[in-house]
């Protein structure tokens, strides 16, 4: 009876820890320099553009913004070696199984929980894809719901890169300075499932 519980024991023991180890190893988490992190993220992409760097060149900081603060590099191509534009950022959250359609950015819901989300420390982004061709997206960062004159309603805290005009581009305003009302409809907001 004792040798059985010392088996139980000494091998129940490791494969608790490893797959709690296996589990954590899943788990969001953020970083803690997120801040100055995409400070620098920022000034870079607003050298590369004001050099007059080409697009593809420039728009890796938009996809790399989500693996500086969230940890998460979803947003490399392995198969084209790049970061995605952000066309193809909406494309592969609306297709891949790794993200959850939080709703559109006109639902006050879908934005505090978006909010909620980033707060949680899972990542979480607001995707417009133009008609034009032209797409934009930007990352909701964690703090807290700003209101918004031009959108009537309270929106999540977020940066966005622009790539149209660099001089616009941002850290930590509400999410309604990236999206103009007129394209308030088409906006949809995303959270990484985990």
């Amino acid at each position: 009876m004792k040798l059985n519980h010392l088996l139980k024991t000494y091998l129940f023991t490791p494969i608790v820890i490893t797959l709690f180890s296996f589990t954590l190893s899943f788990a969001q988490t953020v970083n803690s320099n997120w801040e100055q992190d995409l400070s620098k993220s920022m000034e870079a992409f607003s050298n590369c553009e004001s050099a007059g760097g080409s697009s593809s060149e420039c728009y890796k900081y938009l996809g790399q913004s989500i693996n500086t603060v969230y940890k998460i590099n979803d947003f490399y191509s392995k198969e084209s070696g790049r970061y995605m534009s952000p066309n193809e950022i909406a494309d592969f959250v609306s297709n891949e199984g790794k993200w959850e359609l939080l709703g559109h950015a006109y639902d006050k819901n879908a934005l505090n929980k978006a909010q909620d989300y980033a707060n949680s420390k899972k990542a979480t982004i607001a995707v417009y894809k133009g008609e034009d061709g032209q797409g934009h997206v930007a990352l909701i960062l964690p703090g807290d719901l700003q209101a918004s004159g031009s959108w009537g309603i309270k929106v999540p805290n977020s940066a966005s890169f622009f790539l149209s005009n660099y001089k616009k581009s941002y850290i930590g305003k509400g999410l309604s300075y990236a999206f103009t009302k007129d394209m308030l409809k088409d906006v949809v907001v995303y959270s990484r499932k985990y």
